[in-house]
């Protein structure tokens, strides 16, 4: 995970793994990458940065658990030592008769296996519960980071599909406005129009291309966004697949929703573990104050050198260590340990309530904006009658072009609140799909070649 391709290869390795992939199947003269909105979330949840550093966290908790673990564990270790060494007799307080006060030099040879395994040691017991805890709490954390990039490149999959679709209709606009100026000047030819007509026309024409090209630069810039969401080249094209307006959608369902996405939250489970491990460590900290009870063991040889007065020699035995005192320490632990855990019970009763107001607020723009599709659709279709009918007149020339200019803004603006409805709609479904905690998306098949 750490291994990155060049650029280059990079983006030739990822146009490979779409190409030979049956669901993300495309012209092989094309040379974009063809992407529906579940297919867009996979791809994010699959490159982004933010996802693969969870995802390391959950293997360097993975790691420290099994370090907790190996207390528990029989512990082997060897040492040997070879010394030569003199000693003072009256520096150890011995001073007898006969003898000289320093004695030496001489050698000394020792080399042994010791073992220890821990019988009774609650503190260990706990610590390596806690660490096992802390693993389920990166994993879930792990998950609720990919719903969230999954969620984020989602939206700005469907602010691209929203922005090309603005561009559509300013294209169909700008058609408009060019037929109704020319409409304009051949009526003026004809004497039923008038030159304000005509620069009325005009000016509504320059509006409109206008509008066009802040229509391009929006697409381009939700483009590059989507790039960066994905973890593309920026220079990479691509096609997407699914319309706007077009999401795999679950409706809304009341309470039930808010007791699914309380269930269900990967951001709240992890809480619940954190708040969990909290108590063991809680118990580790209250252990820590009870007796331990171990078995040590030694074997090997001892001599003058270790071919000299050679003779294997060897203890064993079990051992008690029992807390007294400690300046404090030991109390001190605890309330550190109490403290965190009633943080983490404080932390886990604000997340639910954060999760039912996700949901609601989500369940409410989701209603909100499916009736805002359906008035929008019948303010377009309402908007073209009025236009057909104002052109009308102003050919027949019972009116002036002012009623056909305002009939124009109006479809234009109608169109553009269309626009914004379906993207509205789409962006909403994914918010509430993203409260639930139920983004669903499609992870892709990656040759190992791939980061």
């Amino acid at each position: 995970m750490g291994y990155r391709l060049p650029r280059t290869l990079w983006a030739s390795a990822t146009l490979l793994l779409f190409s030979t992939t049956a669901a993300w199947a495309q012209d092989p003269q094309d040379s974009s990458l063809h992407l529906t909105l579940r297919q867009a979330m996979g791809m994010a949840v699959t490159h982004h940065v933010q996802v693969q550093l969870a995802l390391e966290q959950a293997q360097e908790a993975t790691a420290r658990a099994e370090e907790a673990r190996a207390a528990l564990r029989p512990a082997v270790g060897f040492n040997s030592y070879q010394m030569r060494q003199t000693q003072n007799l009256r520096a150890m307080g011995l001073a007898l008769p006969g003898f000289p006060t320093l004695i030496g030099p001489f050698n000394t040879f020792d080399a042994r296996v010791q073992f220890t395994q821990q019988i009774l040691d609650l503190v260990h017991v706990h610590e390596a519960s806690s660490a096992q805890t802390g693993v389920e709490v990166a994993r879930l954390e792990a998950t609720a980071r990919a719903q969230q990039i999954a969620g984020a490149a989602g939206l700005a999959y469907l602010a691209v599909q929203q922005t090309l679709e603005s561009v559509k209709a300013a294209q169909a606009n700008e058609t408009l406005s060019q037929h109704l100026l020319q409409l304009t000047r051949d009526q003026l030819k004809s004497g039923l129009a008038t030159g304000v007509d005509e620069v009325r026309a005009a000016a509504s024409e320059a509006q409109v291309a206008y509008q066009l090209q802040q229509a391009l630069g929006a697409a381009k810039d939700a483009t590059t966004r989507l790039h960066r969401a994905l973890g593309l080249p920026l220079d990479l094209p691509i096609e997407l697949t699914d319309p706007l307006g077009i999401v795999p959608a679950s409706s809304p369902d009341g309470g039930d929703a808010v007791d699914r996405a309380l269930q269900q939250r990967p951001e709240l489970q992890a809480l619940e573990k954190t708040l969990e491990q909290r108590v063991t460590e809680k118990e580790a900290a209250v252990a820590a104050s009870y007796p331990t009870i171990g078995l040590i063991g030694a074997i090997g040889p001892s001599g003058v050198l270790p071919t000299q007065y050679d003779y294997r020699t060897y203890s064993y035995g079990i051992q008690m260590s029992v807390p007294l005192y400690q300046g404090g320490a030991l109390v001190a632990r605890q309330d550190q340990a109490e403290s965190r855990r009633r943080q983490a019970e404080l932390s886990l009763k604000d997340g639910r309530h954060q999760v039912e107001e996700d949901v609601r607020l989500a369940e409410d723009s989701l209603n909100t904006s499916r009736a805002q599709v359906k008035a929008a659709q019948l303010r377009l279709d309402l908007a073209q009658r009025l236009m057909q009918q104002a052109q009308d007149r102003f050919v027949s020339g019972v009116a002036d072009n002012l009623e056909m200019v305002d009939a124009q803004a109006g479809l234009a603006q109608a169109r553009s609140d269309q626009i914004g409805a379906l993207g509205g709609l789409g962006m909403a479904q994914v918010n509430y799909d993203l409260a639930l905690g139920q983004i669903t998306y499609e992870t892709p098949t990656q040759p190992e070649s791939l980061p």
